[in-house]
């Protein structure tokens, strides 16, 4: 679950959470596998418009991570881009500096001084949290000033480090850069925002997720090769299952945890590509892919909502 957090919350794989993994990610380098190049993808895009006027949406599912053999991506999406006015992506990762990013973390994801992780988490979940630290090459006094959830996060983030992907390669961080001096790119969230997602949960479902983090922490790797895969393939499905599948769970926490990161932030979404078609602004919008799907997704939200979809 806290993996598919870091895929759809792009803000994470910047900055300070990064500087430690790139550390990791040298050290491993010899003995990584090298990415392999597959056939060239063919991921969902699907063109939205108003019944009533022709300048279209385009929805394009991203994955913040990527590898080579993500690319070169198909015409139909480049030239979707290219038909476009504008670029609106969840987080302009490329306006948030490290200083900002180490800042914010501090003051949103640090206990105060002589608050110690330890003391506000059960032993027993404190000794895995240790061990599995240990193991990451994250030293404990790295994580013991941490709340529970940016302790979970850095060790999802160091875990994926040992993986073939890179937030470098993600499609996002493609567009964000295609862009640069060529089109505006607008926002629709802020660092805050996505960072509130995990700082505003309380201190009970905090330790509920770092719990089931430390539970699934060694099935990230098959879990992203499975996305990747289902990303490349178009596999609308198999991507439903592994992303939406992960909240299906009879608990109080991963339905709120839905609620919160998926649901809220879709309807906002789609509020969003409502204004742009009623302003007659031609939008290549890339979110990540889960937004896009399932019944609470940006595709079957706005399809209900009375607007014509065509999935390209």
């Amino acid at each position: 679950m806290a993996s598919l957090l870091l895929l759809f919350v792009a803000t994470l794989w910047s900055g300070a959470l990064q500087a430690e993994s790139a550390r990791i990610q040298d050290a491993l380098s010899d003995v990584l596998p090298q990415a392999v190049v597959e056939a060239p993808s063919r991921p969902l895009l699907w063109r939205v418009q108003h019944p009533d006027r022709p300048e279209p949406v385009y929805l394009f599912g991203a994955l913040h991570f990527g590898d080579d053999s993500f690319f070169p991506l198909p015409d139909k999406v480049l030239d979707a881009y290219r038909d476009s006015d504008l670029l609106a992506v969840e987080l302009d990762v490329s306006q948030v500096g490290p200083d900002r990013m180490h800042a914010t973390l501090a003051r949103m994801g640090r206990y105060p001084s002589g608050v110690q992780l330890s003391e506000r988490i059960a032993p027993a979940l404190w000794e895995q949290l240790s061990q599995a630290s240990r193991r990451l090459g994250l030293q404990t006094e790295s994580i013991v000033h941490l709340r529970p959830w940016l302790a979970a996060l850095q060790l999802v983030n160091l875990q994926v480090a040992r993986s073939d992907y890179r937030a470098g390669q993600g499609v996002d961080r493609y567009f964000l850069n295609l862009a640069r001096g060529d089109k505006p790119v607008e926002p629709l969230e802020t660092l805050e925002q996505q960072l509130s997602l995990f700082a505003g949960m309380t201190e009970v479902e905090q330790s509920a997720f770092l719990e089931h983090t430390l539970e699934d922490l060694e099935a990230t790797g098959p879990q992203l090769r499975r996305m990747a895969r289902a990303w490349r393939e178009g596999d609308r499905s198999d991507l439903e299952s592994v992303i939406l599948g992960a909240f299906d769970r009879e608990d109080h926490f991963s339905r709120t945890l839905y609620q919160r990161v998926f649901k809220t932030r879709n309807e906002a979404m789609a509020s969003a590509v409502e204004s742009y078609l009623s302003a007659q602004q031609r939008v290549f919008l890339v979110v990540g892919i889960g937004h896009l799907i399932g019944p609470d997704g940006l595709v079957d939200n706005l399809r209900q909502a009375g607007y014509r979809i065509e999935q390209l």
